[in-house]
């Protein structure tokens, strides 16, 4: 169905195209700026990650067509504390038919046995229900502090 591999300069244009849709980042959930984005800020992006030591940024392709999908960051990463953060998005074109849960399912396997890394955190918007439901399932349980601030909970899965 999926597969997950690290982003290359080889994705910039396809990156562009979900990073500038405005549909694919609702103002509501996220602080996400589509405006903001240009393929030199894309380009740009993609140079710089080869250099980051506490992030991993993984491109989400459909294993039929070979197509980048979406993204999946782990950032933070702590070994000693022994977690990371976990950001994703996929293209709205590619959402609802379950490649968000086939891919969390085998980051979180990634996280766990490669990493070694026992709590994963993420951030999701309190009226997201979608989202919040599908890590629920996945098994991230709600924590008791939310970032009123943005109107954010924040959620964790320890292994």
């Amino acid at each position: 169905m999926i597969y997950l591999r690290p982003l290359t300069i080889k994705d910039a244009n396809r990156l562009f195209q979900i990073k500038s849709n405005p549909h694919n980042f609702n103002k509501k959930f996220t602080n996400f700026d589509t405006d903001n984005i240009t393929l030199m800020g894309i380009n740009k992006f993609l140079k710089n990650i080869i250099n980051e030591i506490d992030a991993i940024r993984l491109g989400i392709c459909i294993k039929k067509d070979n197509i980048l999908i979406g993204s999946i960051t782990l950032g933070n990463i702590n070994y000693n504390s022994s977690c990371c953060e976990l950001h994703i998005y996929i293209d709205i074109k590619y959402q609802g038919v379950g490649y968000g849960k086939s891919s969390l399912k085998c980051v979180l396997n990634y996280i766990n046995y490669v990493l070694n890394l026992n709590t994963v955190t993420l951030k999701v918007h309190k009226e997201h229900g979608k989202a919040i439901n599908l890590y629920k399932k996945i098994g991230f349980n709600i924590s008791s502090d939310e970032d009123d601030k943005y109107d954010f909970l924040n959620m964790y899965l320890t292994h």
